[in-house]
């Protein structure tokens, strides 16, 4: 019996679009009835000090350069001799796959391009954005939750403003039980593996074996957290990307006028890594705008949202949108690839040598 075809790039996609066109709708619409317009006025840019700005756009470029970087610590136990720039160049395409493509089925992009270019199994290139995602969260939520109880906030009548504590411990808790998901993963891996494939076994040896082998390649995409070294180097560095990150947003802030301290920026980042979570539209339009204007919320005024707020989501937006696109497109046509490779799935993959 021939194989099945492969589902056509167009089916695989399309229906994802369209609900992710009417999330993003329904995001974008909810951040402008809140007095947020998602493009202000040309006279709005009149106070912003453009060379804080400029600024800002050095600043994410060194943050976007650590955000793919780090990545060489945690695919160092699946496979060490991955060229180092290569390494970067792969991860800024992944990430323009991420922002760009609807419902984050760009999540995908990082182990197909590690599994078309350098033979990295898929499932243990799973493994290594898991143990990314999963830090991440924990540090962001952390974030939300520090600054929920040591900066001092307004009273709002915003419903999602006032329900961020909630969404902080919320965050905090699945993150956190998350990483020790993956700690007691990497403690007693031969257990799992031999456990999933009992279990499985039950059903089908051919399945067991399948999913035991699935288990096993995910094992090794999150040894690095298990080797010194390897967690210090990508701790070290996770660190700058997020340091330099609110760094940035907190330039950006004065760029526009926005009176506000290191503390909110590291705030506001963190409500906006909650707030993108969630699926959207492509280039998270609409969860972006939403998250950010919600975090304001917490430390100025309505109006003061409505006004150098909207032009600070605006330039966070634009700025990022515009960064990531060009760190992933370029690369993209420079490795010889195409958009089908971004979404493979692991059938086709599995005919990759």
């Amino acid at each position: 019996m021939s194989a099945p075809a492969p589902t056509s790039l167009a089916r695989r996609v399309l229906p994802k679009l369209g609900l992710s066109i009417v999330l993003g709708g329904l995001f974008a619409w909810l951040a402008s009835r809140g007095g947020v317009p998602l493009v202000p006025p040309a006279d709005a840019f009149a106070r912003v000090s453009w060379p804080l700005v400029a600024a800002y756009v050095a600043i994410l470029a060194v943050t976007h350069f650590f955000r793919a970087s780090r990545w060489r610590f945690l695919v160092a136990p699946v496979k060490s001799d991955v060229p180092f720039w290569e390494g970067v160049l792969l991860n800024w395409i992944g990430f323009f796959a991420i922002f760009a493509l609807p419902l984050r089925l760009g999540e995908v992009a990082r182990p197909a391009l590690g599994k078309l270019r350098q033979g990295i199994s898929v499932s243990a290139g799973f493994g290594t954005v898991a143990v990314e995602r999963v830090f991440d969260g924990l540090l962001t939520a952390g974030c939300v939750v520090w600054a929920l109880a040591v900066l001092p906030s307004r009273a709002t009548d915003d419903a999602l403003a006032r329900n961020l504590p909630y969404y902080g411990w919320l965050a905090v808790t699945v993150f956190a039980a998350a990483f020790a998901g993956l700690l007691l993963f990497l403690w007693q891996r031969t257990l799992a593996v031999k456990l999933i494939g009992w279990t499985f076994g039950l059903l089908s040896r051919t399945l067991a074996e399948k999913v035991a082998g699935k288990v096993e390649s995910v094992a090794q995409g999150v040894r690095s957290i298990a080797e010194p070294r390897l967690a210090a180097g990508f701790v070290a560095e996770s660190l700058a990307y997020w340091g330099l990150n609110a760094l940035g947003m907190w330039v950006l802030m004065r760029a526009v006028g926005l009176d506000l301290g290191i503390g909110h920026a590291v705030a506001l980042m963190g409500v906006l890594a909650i707030g993108i979570l969630l699926p959207a539209g492509p280039g998270m339009f609409g969860n972006f705008q939403l998250a950010v204007s919600v975090g304001l919320r917490l430390y100025v005024a309505d109006d003061v949202v409505g006004g150098a707020g909207a032009v600070y989501i605006f330039l966070l937006y634009a700025i990022q949108a515009l960064l990531i696109a060009a760190a992933g497109i370029g690369p993209l046509y420079a490795l010889r690839l195409g958009v089908r490779d971004l979404v493979r799935s692991e059938s086709e993959l599995a005919t990759v040598s």
